[in-house]
């Protein structure tokens, strides 16, 4: 009978399989981090950075809220990048009420929000149109940082606490046995581990697949195209400035350094569109998604029509039925002491800290009501269940 190595074997090194080695190996837990190319070479390194407390489920705003935290303090674990902006979140007048209620669980959970006029609008942006901004909130504490540099922090300092870390290794297949699980690498090797922790983002249905799992029991993952616009702003929109959010036009105009612009989507029904997650992904957008969103934002801040187009930058999010994590156990599908966190749909950077926290405490078997955050939400079951998790703002992509 196989006997497990003593270590914890944690497979995909993006900001999420960094954060979980980085709180594990803090609690002790041998850790052997895998990539099949590099740290945060997958999706993370597509991601635009943004870094909120504004959400609207309470127990993903309190992750957001302590991500932030220590996003905004790194300097022991390493560089973040953060830099501080703030958000504005302007509604149109059917969002109010959700947004009202959005904004009084934000304060009672200790979230620096509160609503601005338009004037305060315009001291940030000038010239600006307001047309169905009804309803306007600031989060001043917010901001951005740099995913590739803070996933690298958290693997650097796994590494300087034991962790081993191997990078160019991919997993082909999971297999139990004896009182482990074998995992098989694509270089011919192969380990018996005491745990796998699979944080495999949009492949994580084929590494199951792979490894016998049936299609009856795959997870209700879908990989999900979404694209970022970069641009130089004209001078007249120089300077640091806060995010933009506009939910009237579901765009998004993240305000970087003092002259670049990152423009994305807010859009539910592009969270829907399924794309291959084997197929190789460019850097580019369609025509029509173009037009659409360098309109939006023209038509939003006026001089944005004479920006410099830099590039477009595509990536994918390992999208659920309901926007939020699969974060738990699959000993059910009988390949050993296997866990999952993927499902992320697009905030797997922003809660990085907080999912390495979750991860590392469930794997120490502790129940998740004596613990910071209560997991349980993100179980697999509540798909079959019926259960999906629920939000003030359900007709809003990624600001779930």
């Amino acid at each position: 009978m196989s006997i497990g190595s003593g270590e914890t074997v944690i497979i995909g090194a993006g900001s999420t399989g960094t954060s979980i080695a980085y709180s594990m190996i803090r609690s002790g837990i041998k850790v052997n981090l895998v990539d099949m190319n590099g740290v945060a070479s997958g999706n993370t390194g597509k991601s635009s950075g943004l870094v909120r407390s504004h959400y609207s489920n309470e127990t993903v705003a309190r992750m957001a809220k302590f991500s932030h935290e220590v996003l905004s303090n790194f300097s022991e674990i390493g560089y973040s990048g953060y830099t501080k902006t703030g958000m504005v979140y302007a509604f149109p007048e059917a969002d109010i009420q959700s947004e009202k209620r959005n904004v009084d669980m934000l304060k009672r959970i200790g979230v620096e929000i509160g609503e601005i006029r338009s004037d305060r609008l315009k001291s940030f942006y000038d010239p600006i149109n307001t047309e169905n901004f009804d309803y306007i909130t600031f989060e001043p504490e917010s901001g951005y940082a740099d995913p590739v540099a803070t996933s690298n922090s958290f693997a650097s300092r796994a590494r300087e606490l034991g962790a081993t870390i191997n990078i160019n290794k991919k997993a082909k297949k999971i297999k139990k046995d004896g009182n482990g699980t074998r995992v098989y690498f694509s270089d011919g090797t192969e380990r018996v581990y005491d745990r796998v922790v699979m944080a495999t983002n949009i492949w994580t249905n084929k590494l199951l697949r792979d490894s016998g799992v049936d299609e009856s029991d795959l997870l209700p993952i879908n990989a999900s195209r979404h694209n970022v616009i970069y641009l130089r702003r004209p001078h007249l929109y120089a300077g640091p400035k806060p995010v933009l959010w506009d939910m009237a036009q579901l765009s998004y105009y993240k305000m970087e350094g003092d002259t670049i612009t990152a423009v994305g989507s807010l859009d539910p029904e592009l969270d829907k569109i399924q794309t291959d997650s084997e197929e190789e992904i460019f850097d580019e957008a369609s025509e029509e998604f173009m037009e659409k969103y360098l309109g939006n934002i023209s038509r939003r801040l006026p001089y944005m029509e004479n920006a410099e187009y830099i590039s477009t930058v595509s990536g994918r999010y390992d999208m659920t039925p309901d926007g939020e994590p699969i974060i738990d156990e699959l000993f059910h599908l009988g390949l050993g002491d296997v866990y999952v966190c993927a499902g992320l749909s697009g905030h797997g950077f922003k809660l990085s800290p907080a999912i390495g926290n979750i991860v590392s405490d469930m794997i120490q078997g502790k129940k998740s009501r004596d613990c910071m955050f209560d997991w349980e939400i993100f179980n697999r079951k509540r798909f079959r269940d019926g259960r999906l998790i629920g939000r003030n703002h359900e007709d809003i992509g990624t600001l779930y």
